[in-house]
């Protein structure tokens, strides 16, 4: 191979290289910023039970810690955030007034949830919208798929 070859090859290998590069960099998401929230759901209840709970999990993305202060529905007669833990062998609700996110929270059956009174679910909605309430941010609207707990 002569030099012109060799300098030929090497220029075709950083055209190709630099492309694949740029093609990497193209196909990667942006960094998210905010708080987000994801995998939002009600537990779906039987004719005639009001009261039920919500779980998500709420990721923070702004650098610094955020602190959940509330949650709230228009459909609801009344919504708080609970925590579930076990005592002396009894498993007991413990009422959180805030929530402290540094990176991610779940809320999950078992743990911490939004629990909700007098959600009248009759009409057969399939989602709800539920307000989550911080300090020093602005409130964020959530949709929450009603499902079965087992899904």
């Amino acid at each position: 191979m002569n030099r012109f070859d060799c300098v030929n090859t090497i220029s075709k290998l950083l055209i190709i290289s630099i492309l694949g590069l740029t093609l990497v960099a193209c196909n990667q998401e942006p960094p998210k910023e905010g708080i987000e929230v994801t995998d939002a759901w009600i537990r779906k209840m039987p004719p005639g039970v009001s009261n039920t709970a919500a779980f998500m999990t709420i990721t923070n993305h702004t650098g610094s810690a955020v602190t959940l202060t509330g949650v709230s529905m228009d459909d609801a007669g009344h919504v708080m955030m609970h925590e579930t833990k076990v005592v002396d062998d009894m498993a007991k609700m413990q009422h959180l007034d805030t929530v402290v996110i540094e990176q991610s929270v779940n809320f999950e059956p078992g743990g911490k949830h939004v629990m909700i009174m007098g959600l009248d679910m009759s009409q057969g909605a399939t989602s709800y919208n539920i307000r989550l309430h911080f300090a020093n941010k602005p409130s964020l609207d959530v949709t929450a798929e009603v499902r079965d707990a087992n899904q």
